[in-house]
């Protein structure tokens, strides 16, 4: 049984870790080991914590996960990634995702980053341009499949835009 004052500096910590911004039940339970709490104390604030609603992976991986969509248009296989790095279970990932992508398109958030990418590669030859758009799309997390079907449309759409004297 943990002594009350650790817990109350534990609980304490964590309140203060949680006022910046949600945190997953792991990315909590690290940064108490970092604060050099012993495990039983860990588990019980967590435990705590958890019934008092103040961690709630569904609700984090919800959260972070809109954050990085809307703001960032990451790719399914980034946000995936990001999540399991912080800790939160496959079934709530997957979970997430399919909530997520169903509201924001994949193919229409490439489509996005695409076009505003674009904006910074003017003047390269078109094989440079596409080998650098394909090379960004994947580190914002999207499928070779999704790459792909974004390089076509926006190619077909430089193709429009450049006029019958610059093809």
């Amino acid at each position: 049984m943990p002594d009350q004052e650790a817990l109350k500096i534990a609980k304490s910590q964590a309140f203060r870790h949680l006022a910046y911004r949600d945190r997953s039940e792991r990315e909590l339970a690290q940064y108490l080991e970092k604060k050099k709490h012993a495990p039983s104390v860990i588990q019980r604030t967590l435990q705590d914590l958890v019934k008092l609603n103040y961690i709630d992976d569904q609700r984090f991986a919800m959260e972070w996960g809109r954050s990085r969509v809307e703001g960032k248009k990451f790719g399914k296989k980034r946000l995936r990634h990001e999540l399991l790095v912080k800790g939160v279970s496959s079934h709530i990932i997957e979970t997430t995702l399919d909530t997520l992508y169903d509201s924001h398109p994949e193919q229409d958030l490439a489509l996005a980053c695409a076009n505003k990418k674009l904006a910074s590669l003017h003047g390269l030859e078109p094989e440079k341009k596409t080998r650098r758009l394909a090379q960004y799309l994947q580190r914002r997390g999207f499928s070779a499949d999704i790459i792909y079907e974004t390089l076509k449309v926006s190619a077909s759409s430089r193709q429009s835009d450049a006029g019958p004297n610059e093809q």
